[in-house]
């Protein structure tokens, strides 16, 4: 099996000099210098795509003038607002939020990350079911094998089998069910009846769990895990809302990944006929020029809340003004360079790559939406299982990926699934929405040649 030391390219860092110092982070050899537009430069010199927007959080072209002058203005006024004193850039943020946000989500609570952010409605979601006289509602559903952040309580409700054979004594024993999924429809019936019936687990999940004890149900636009980026039919979120109106249950939408543009709309549930009662959002949000996430939560869920009842939370970076800042900026610069429009537009064009990624024998599928676009890569198309994790096969691809000039986001693992649901391993393409038409073309053609090097010498 050949490696990326038999072939002379960047491997992972060893913990030596002053990368010694550094707790479990083991990124390739190679050392960012700065990074403009859709490209990430090295230290010698070299140029990558940033194919995936990092981990899919990238929205704006890197070193953007109009994004790093908001954040130096907001760093000369003042960097932190004491609790006892208000900050005006707050609720200039929440107001441009809620212009944007889908529905009556006109309400939000500041936070500084993604999985701080799924915390935070976790726990909101159970404090809203107290105020509206449902005192037993605790319980979070949500899909096997999702992600939702690093947090006991977000790991717990992600339900990966990684997570739960370390952390599981100590995660709290939430009901979960399948997500949607395309592989293994029957064959016959329509992605709309399938996505019903997909939705009924739902309501058998909170039938079991006892109705009365059930305070949300909590899952991303598309699938996770190995149906990352799987695009569920209207069908399946309309069953959804129905079962959660049925049982009072609060729907939360985590948009962390799919929020601000990525899926060609501000937010992904915009494409379905439904509305969240609370939808999660960070990553996209600030494009990570600063740690930034919130909360956005309906005028009904609000109203208690608005009438005095205290929400028992709080962060001491929740709400930081230079995320405030970045987050006003980010959504005038989305609107006003019109990224969502180029997003879709790019879209197309990525996409109309697809027969010729399938064409590649380890590609098993090619899927998602906007400018997210999953490969599912695989060793065997018939038995649709990825490589052993003792071949090296992932470290091999991100090290000829770097060598074509394009930095892709991923875990370094290799296949950690249980046999019984072994599927491929999906990689990411989600650059920033400003890609042009010329730079898409040119990611997609080194994507191409990369994935014919690979498959030369892991096959």
């Amino acid at each position: 099996m050949a490696t990326a030391a038999t072939h002379n390219l960047p491997r992972t860092l060893r913990p030596e000099g002053d990368w010694r110092h550094v707790f479990a982070y083991h990124p390739m050899d190679v050392e960012i210098e700065h990074a403009e537009g859709v490209f990430i430069y090295d230290k010698d010199g070299n140029r990558y795509y940033d194919v995936s927007g990092g981990p899919m959080a990238v929205n704006l072209p890197h070193n953007h003038p109009r994004m790093k002058q908001a954040i130096v203005a907001q760093l000369e006024s003042y960097t932190y607002t004491h609790p006892s004193v208000a900050d005006p850039k707050r609720a200039e943020f929440c107001k441009l939020l809620s212009e944007v946000t889908p529905a009556d989500l006109d309400h939000a609570y500041l936070a500084s990350g993604g999985s701080e952010a799924v915390e935070t409605a976790i726990k909101l979601a159970r404090q809203a079911q107290v105020a509206l006289g449902h005192p037993d509602k605790h319980k979070i559903i949500s899909h096997r094998d999702a992600y939702h952040g690093m947090t006991l309580a977000t790991l717990a409700a992600s339900h990966s089998p990684a997570s739960q054979s370390v952390f599981e004594p100590m995660l709290p024993r939430w009901p979960h069910i399948r997500q949607y999924s395309d592989f293994d429809r029957p064959a016959g019936m329509s992605r709309d009846e399938w996505g019903v019936e997909c939705a009924k687990a739902l309501e058998f999940a909170v039938h079991y769990a006892g109705a009365q004890t059930v305070a949300a149900f909590l899952a991303t636009p598309h699938g996770c895990g190995p149906d990352y980026a799987c695009v569920p039919p209207d069908s399946y979120w309309r069953t959804i809302r129905d079962i959660c109106d049925r049982y009072d249950v609060l729907l939360i939408a985590d948009e962390v990944v799919t929020g601000f543009g990525r899926t060609g709309k501000w937010f992904g549930m915009e494409h379905f006929s439904v509305d969240a009662d609370v939808m999660v959002m960070a990553k996209g949000i600030s494009s990570c020029y600063v740690p930034f996430a919130a909360v956005s939560v309906s005028s009904r869920i609000n109203v208690p809340f608005e009438q005095g009842t205290p929400f028992v939370h709080g962060y001491t970076f929740g709400g930081h003004p230079l995320g405030c800042a970045a987050g006003c900026e980010l959504i005038r610069v989305i609107q006003d360079e019109k990224l969502i429009e180029n997003c879709n537009a790019q879209s197309e064009r990525i996409f109309g790559y697809r027969d010729e990624l399938l064409a590649h024998p380890t590609v098993a599928d090619v899927r998602g939406w906007g400018l997210m676009m999953a490969i599912e890569l695989v060793a065997d198309k018939e038995t649709r299982r990825f490589f052993d994790r003792s071949a090296g096969a992932q470290e091999l691809f991100q090290s000829i990926a770097l060598k074509h000039g394009l930095a892709m986001y991923s875990s370094l693992y290799g296949s950690s699934r249980q046999p019984g649901l072994a599927r491929g391993l999906p990689i990411w393409v989600s650059p920033p929405l400003s890609i042009s038409s010329e730079e898409a073309d040119d990611m997609m053609r080194r994507l191409l040649a990369m994935l014919a090097e690979w498959e030369s010498a892991v096959l």
